[in-house]
């Protein structure tokens, strides 16, 4: 979208390189006008490099956060949209405020901890549109004629925090009769080209609060007082506070404690840390504008003479809406299914993160992937996964590699993808997370948009390929799996069968003409995959996780797979040794070859390692790794956050096995859904119940042993066709009652 608006921005401060620790004060903006007749309608329209908050007469335009979002800037700026119409008087002020972000701040983690990925100065513009009741319309831009200046936000950065010195204020700077007479004039950067050509508007809804706690106060030593969440989030505190001019509060925050104090080690070096100097005016309110973080425990320190009033903490992230429910009469597996749940809400901010604390926060395609199906019964994810899906192309090579993380910052090229430029199980994104957007939304234009560089994906795997096998050997395999390490050969060239399977399947539900060559790759594959790594009745590497794809993917029959997986649980007394990219179909696979009941072992489990063990730990969220605490070891070091989604991907079990919603895969948007639940027969589980709003309207579904019966009942949308079918089970009674069938079910006669 092309708008006539300038850039503008401002300078704060000395140039700051890649390697500096803080950035500059923020940049203030003001644009005061009159008008002479009050419109039917007012649309802003504003992109920035940073994040902003936009004001009008001292109201938010919006109620979100950090936006415009994270994309690749060098590929196309986002722009957002507001109805302002409510905010328009006749004499007004725009506002604007903007904060690194991830255009200017910190991004990458560990020895790839740089500023300035996409561009080294904050700048925005932005247009108001004011339409009248007889068809005439008006524009409000930014340029020349408006004003800048510096103020209370001393610094800001997504990893860092920010520092405020409320001394600083610059007052109600949004509203008409504020004096700027002591503003600058705002800066035009010089350009060879038109920013604006790259404009794109961003049709995603924004980050906003989703939730509020009040958190318990658990401890206290001399001026630090130590709070508890209650739940592991991802947000910011809000504080009110009463003090002298010049007291300052210390705000830091971590995911656990270690004896009885704030353990912040796996932040690495994000310090996660919010400061504010009172003006000393009374009561205060302090809530950081440009930042978040993953916490559940915080502690706030007063140096000076201050007051705590009260402190809340705000969680926030995408607002998507929730789809889906899931709860049975084990409460360990409920919470598994919260901490699940919770683990998407603190990750899915503008791109799916891996983790919201430490120096990373990074768009990791293998977690978006493997998590993909659970986030869209949990919430309705066709707009976000779209928008990541535009994040991978734009990330995409011109060999075809698909970076293991998207959007890809500068600091990555050269560093990361030595080595891992075609990781199996993150590339593989552009072809498993389409799909599953058509299965669950029936858009076929998103089928049609991500092919190509499907395509092109697998051109460079071929080329990359001897005899239609990849080397893995440097990639990063079954990723933090448990006790069994995998072949990364393996991995690889079971992921490339993958991807020739979308593809083949992709150009058959598009009407895509090489289908056929697909289907052609994917045997090619599949055959030198079982020449090379299937002997004697095994696979050469003999795991779980490479037992499950084998299956899942199809390069392994039922016959060869369910010996190999029930030799390895009973060596392990039914737990898993899955990673990352094992444990997504380890309970799907169980069950699909007759191993209900060893599924529902793996489950329920609660010692190590398990789902179960890190909620016998007091887990509220998924951690990433199965071991990221234990009583024996306590914590692990460097790389162990408290908040990963990628092992909750067991949620689309719930929904699809225990449950028994499964949409068909080739129907699209749930036109077809399959109702085909795996009951526990052991009792562990004796009732179930949920629901998931499909773009055709909600499904719900439950049972409950009653007896030596199962009661099963569903609700089934008129818009959808619904199949039944009950392996290991006769059906005794089956009464339909308009969109609700309820079924008697015994165990069938082993």
């Amino acid at each position: 979208m092309l708008l006539d608006s300038k850039w503008l921005a401002y300078t704060t401060g000395e140039y700051k390189d890649r390697d500096a620790k803080y950035g500059n004060p923020s940049p203030y903006f003001r644009k005061a006008f009159a008008l002479q007749r009050l419109p039917v309608r007012a649309e802003l329209l504003i992109s920035a490099l940073g994040v902003y908050k936009v004001y009008i007469n001292g109201t938010p335009a919006g109620q979100d956060w950090l936006s415009p979002g994270w994309v690749d800037y060098s590929k196309k700026l986002p722009l957002l949209r507001y109805d302002v119409t409510g905010l328009i008087r006749p004499e007004n002020a725009i506002g604007v405020v903007l904060g690194d972000g991830w255009a200017v701040g910190h991004i990458g983690s560990e020895y790839t901890f740089k500023r300035n990925n996409y561009t080294d100065r904050l700048e925005f513009t932005l247009t108001l549109r004011l339409q009248y009741a007889d068809g005439s319309c008006e524009e409000i831009r930014s340029d020349e004629s408006w004003k800048a200046a510096k103020g209370e936000i001393l610094r800001s950065d997504i990893y860092m925090g920010e520092y405020t010195d409320r001394r600083l204020s610059l007052g109600a700077y949004s509203c008409y009769d504020y004096d700027d007479s002591g503003w600058d004039a705002a800066e035009v950067p010089p350009f060879k080209f038109s920013r604006n050509l790259f404009l794109e508007e961003l049709d995603v809804p924004p980050v906003t609060v989703k939730h509020t706690f009040t958190p318990a106060v658990i401890g206290r030593s001399g001026n630090a007082v130590l709070y508890d969440v209650g739940q592991n989030i991802a947000g910011v505190l809000r504080v009110r506070a009463r003090g002298a001019a010049g007291a300052k509060l210390v705000l830091r925050h971590g995911e656990m404690l270690q004896d009885g104090a704030l353990y912040t080690a796996n932040l690495r070096q994000a310090e996660a840390t919010d400061t504010c100097i009172l003006c000393g005016s009374g009561e205060e309110e302090f809530r950081p504008l440009f930042t978040y973080h993953g916490f559940r425990y915080a502690e706030i320190t007063v140096e000076g003479e201050a007051e705590l009033l009260s402190v809340t903490a705000e969680a926030m992230y995408t607002d998507l809406a929730e789809t889906g429910s899931f709860s049975c009469s084990d409460a360990l597996v409920n919470r598994v299914f919260q901490n699940a749940l919770w683990g998407q809400r603190d990750n899915f901010y503008s791109v799916p993160t891996d983790c919201p604390q430490r120096d990373e926060r990074l768009g990791w395609t293998c977690d978006a992937q493997i998590f993909c199906q659970s986030a869209c019964y949990n919430m309705d994810c066709s707009k976000y996964f779209r928008k990541y899906l535009a994040d991978v192309r734009d990330a995409q090579l011109g060999n075809g590699v698909i970076p293991a993380v998207a959007p890809l910052p500068r600091v990555y090229h050269g560093y990361a993808y030595t080595g891992y430029d075609a990781a199996a199980g993150w590339s593989e994104c552009i072809g498993e997370i389409p799909y599953t957007h058509y299965k669950m939304y029936g858009d076929k234009a998103v089928l049609r948009e991500n092919l190509p560089a499907l395509k092109a994906l697998l051109a460079y795997y071929e080329k990359d390929s001897t005899g239609y096998l990849r080397d893995g050997s440097k990639m990063y395999g079954d990723w933090l799996s448990a006790g069994e390490i995998s072949d990364k050969s393996v991995i690889a060239n079971l992921y490339f069968a993958r991807a020739a399977w979308y593809a083949a399947h992709i150009c058959r539900l598009v009407n895509d003409e090489q289908a056929v060559y697909y289907d052609e790759l994917y045997a090619k594959v599949r055959a030198a995959f079982r020449a090379a790594y299937y002997k004697d009745g095994r696979l050469l590497s003999d795991t779980q996780s490479v037992y499950v794809l084998g299956y899942r993917f199809g390069l392994l029959s039922a016959e060869e797979a369910r010996p190999n997986l029930q030799r390895k649980l009973e060596a392990t007394n039914c737990h898993l040794t899955t990673g990352f990219l094992g444990v997504k179909y380890l309970l799907p696979v169980l069950c699909d070859l007759g191993m209900v009941q060893q599924a529902y072992r793996v489950l329920t489990q609660r010692d190590y390692p398990g789902w179960g063990y890190s909620v016998v730990n007091g887990a509220t969220t998924i951690w990433e790794h199965w071991d990221s605490y234990t009583q024996e070891k306590g914590f692990l070091p460097g790389m162990n956050s408290f908040n990963h989604f990628s092992l909750g991907s067991c949620v689309e079990w719930m929904y699809e096995y225990c449950l028994g919603i499964r949409p068909d895969d080739t129907a699209g948007g749930c036109s077809r859904v399959l109702f085909c639940p795996q009951f526990d027969f052991e009792g562990g589980i004796t009732a179930a119940q949920g629901h998931y709003d499909s773009v055709r309207g909600r499904i719900t579904a439950a049972w409950q042993w009653q007896g030596d019966g199962v009661n099963y009942t569903v609700t089934v949308p008129a818009a959808v066709k619904a199949q039944f079918a009950f392996p290991g089970c006769t059906v005794e009674q089956h009464t339909a009652q308009g969109e609700t069938h309820s079924f008697l079910l015994r165990r069938a006669a082993q």
